[in-house]
């Protein structure tokens, strides 16, 4: 996906660039010719980093690598929860489809025998336009859940390939939550382990100290090393010989201090994001947690009381209406509000399900679904 390679390229940005801190620094060569007569000179030149500074800049580029990579790895989780969190919108829309349209296929049915106790003097006209009511209004709420499902498949397509085709997804899933959760303490302990944006910050510490270590051997003198070959014209002959210098820079107006306070700096900024970012994963943590056992609760309450109650409404309905003792109107509204039940416990169920999503985003991992990541 173009996200996936977006976060590769990054990583492989930071792969160059820090590999080339601890290179050698390139030789200088150069020639010259001087005065009338032949004077040549051709020499090459060659700083040698003997400071030990270069081995701290290699440090440093390895943590700025493993930085990247575990921001990386973070924004990959992040992206797959938005996909898993689409991904459920798409179910939970079918889903309420689903449940309408086997609403509406009864609704069909019951018109259907109206209509024909109608034709055969049995029934009332009212009845069979209450129920063509009720049915047209069950269409129009079920070309309403359609647009939802187009939405929902747009935003799942939005974060697939390319060219996907949102009106060709069919998600295949259910709206089941795990069974346990476990304590606030020990996610988040789990999340500083595994979050790659705290981990991140870790690295950036690392490689801030890295770099101030090969800041303070700014001071230590680095010796340039000089060879050449001279020819020039003595006399009517030419004679020639060779060098060697050796030079020392003396580190007087730059001994480094100030890039030395200036990752000391970094570092201390450094740990004061991870340390805010801590009591942050801390504080999203507990609102997911409770969210989540909220939203449960709601869940499994309204469950019980569906239960006991929803389907025993409607059979008594169903019973009181074919033995005559209530109208059509009164089945009507025991469907509708069967209906409407069956909505919204799908409704919490899914709640539940994106409350669900959310802590593990928090936590960094699947913590709750371990066969969602391979």
């Amino acid at each position: 996906s173009p996200q996936a390679r977006e976060l590769r390229a990054g990583v492989e940005a930071v792969e160059a660039e820090t590999s080339g801190w601890s290179l050698w620094a390139n030789p200088d060569a150069s020639y010259s010719r001087e005065g009338a007569s032949v004077n040549q000179f051709w020499q090459i030149g060659q700083r040698l980093p003997l400071s030990g500074r270069l081995g701290y800049l290699r440090q440093a580029g390895g943590a700025a690598v493993s930085a990247a990579q575990s921001q990386s790895a973070f924004q990959r989780w992040q992206v797959v929860s938005a996909v898993r969190a689409a991904f459920y919108d798409v179910v939970a829309a079918q889903e309420r489809e689903k449940v309408m349209r086997a609403n509406l296929d009864r609704l069909a049915e019951i018109t259907r025998i109206l209509s024909e106790r109608e034709k055969q003097g049995e029934g009332s006209t009212y009845d069979r336009l209450r129920a063509e009511r009720e049915r047209a209004e069950i269409e129009t709420e079920l070309l309403t859940s359609r647009v939802a499902i187009a939405q929902s498949r747009s935003r799942l397509a939005a974060l697939l390939r390319p060219n996907t085709e949102p009106s060709g997804i069919v998600a295949s899933g259910d709206l089941r939550i795990a069974a346990d959760v476990l304590p606030v303490a020990e996610l988040h302990k789990r999340a500083l382990e595994i979050r790659g944006d705290y981990r991140a910050q870790e690295k950036e510490i690392e490689q801030f100290q890295f770099s101030q270590r090969a800041a303070q051997r700014l001071r230590v003198p680095e010796p340039s090393v000089v060879a050449g070959f001279n020819r020039a014209q003595v006399g009517p002959g030419m004679v020639s010989g060779s060098y060697i210098a050796l030079s020392v820079p003396v580190p007087l107006f730059n001994d480094g201090r100030t890039e030395v306070a200036r990752f000391r700096a970094e570092a201390e900024r450094t740990q004061a994001r991870r340390e805010m970012l801590k009591q942050r994963i801390f504080a999203e943590l507990s609102g997911a947690h409770s969210a989540l056992q909220l939203q449960r609760a709601a869940a499994d309450e309204y469950r019980r009381g569906l239960e006991t109650q929803g389907q025993r409404l409607e059979q008594i309905a169903q019973a009181a209406y074919q033995e005559g003792e209530l109208d059509i109107l009164a089945l009507l509204d025991a469907w509708r509000v069967s209906l409407q039940s069956k909505l919204r416990l799908l409704d919490l169920n899914a709640a539940c399900k994106q409350a669900e999503i959310e802590l593990e985003r928090v936590v960094g991992e699947p913590a709750l679904n371990r066969g969602v990541l391979p």
